[in-house]
């Protein structure tokens, strides 16, 4: 019986972390291909409150996702192909029901087009961000100026056009984990609060505002240009400025870390997708869920154990 009790606490960490709540946005990226990455809603799950329409267009709706930083000639009403010049920013498609993000010359990104602080999220203590990285098309060098990830906490002013610069070397960038050392001061130019980038060098890297996570945080040793799923479990009790957001850390399912961060602003959650890479990082999936009330799954599985004990 106590090797059963044992046992069933040691996998507290891991129901708490593969236990999934309400669903409130999901981008397979399952829809036709084309430079236009919302021509369709095919793909998306919306449970956020808030409206989307196909064809990102500013003037005809809220369109799914905002930009702020992606290459001129790449976005409505064109939607051409990007082009060779890095400065203003790369390309983004959907290819083969992949985001390809950060394609051409120059890096690019992708938010959705919602602030994240639904009432729901903080009734339920936290909520999750997931997204499953599939992969590089990059020819240089594979260090730590490359990468692709995404960032939680940014303002709604990073998803205007040049709200946002590129991944590495922008003022302000949207995240601060591409051209950064692990072990590094956190760079002060990113936007969000939280961030977390795979690195074409086979490192994962992560910091955020304040907190344990004024340094860059990070593991090594995932191989060159690796894939696979990261998960980022945040958990905090208000979306008041200043306050703290414990969060847990996984890579492909593996707990790989953990820390805090605060708020820097007041109910200011937008959620979004960067990437820098020769040719493109290929993202499958984006989901942002709420995570259970953790009593909720202490007492269903002290319940298993009282259960099993009475039938002993």
């Amino acid at each position: 019986m106590k090797k059963l009790l044992v046992s069933l606490l040691i996998g507290l960490p891991m129901l708490h972390a593969a236990a999934m709540g309400a669903v409130l946005f999901t981008d397979t990226f399952e829809r036709p291909d084309g430079n236009n990455i919302e021509a369709s809603l095919d793909g998306i799950a919306n449970n956020t409150g808030t409206t989307f329409v196909p064809g990102d267009n500013p003037v005809g709706g809220t369109p799914v996702y905002i930009h702020g930083y992606r290459d001129t000639g790449n976005r409505y009403p064109n939607f051409n192909g990007a082009d060779a010049v890095s400065t203003d920013g790369g390309g983004i498609q959907i290819s083969a029901n992949r985001l390809q993000l950060a394609y051409a010359p120059g890096t690019a990104n992708a938010m959705i087009n919602h602030n994240f602080v639904n009432a729901a999220i903080t009734t339920a203590g936290g909520f999750s961000v997931s997204a499953d990285f599939a992969g590089f098309d990059h020819t240089l060098a594979n260090d730590h100026n490359y990468g692709v990830g995404f960032a939680v906490g940014l303002p709604a002013s990073a998803g205007a056009p040049g709200g946002t610069g590129d991944a590495a070397t922008g003022n302000p960038r949207m995240t601060g984990g591409i051209g950064t050392t692990i072990g590094a001061t956190v760079p002060t130019q990113s936007l969000s609060d939280f961030w977390i980038v795979l690195r074409t060098n086979g490192t994962l890297a992560w910091g955020g505002n304040g907190g344990t996570s004024g340094t860059v945080a990070g593991i090594t040793g995932l191989g060159t240009q690796p894939t696979g799923n990261v998960t980022v479990n945040f958990f905090f009790a208000s979306f008041d400025q200043d306050s703290t957001v414990n969060y847990e850390v996984f890579f492909n399912g593996v707990s790989r870390g953990a820390g805090t961060f605060v708020w820097s602003g007041d109910n200011e959650n937008y959620i979004g997708l960067d990437a820098r890479a020769t040719n493109g990082a290929f993202v499958d999936s984006l989901t942002v869920s709420i995570i259970p009330e953790p009593s909720a799954a202490l007492l269903g599985l002290f319940g298993c154990f009282f259960l099993l004990c009475r039938r002993r």
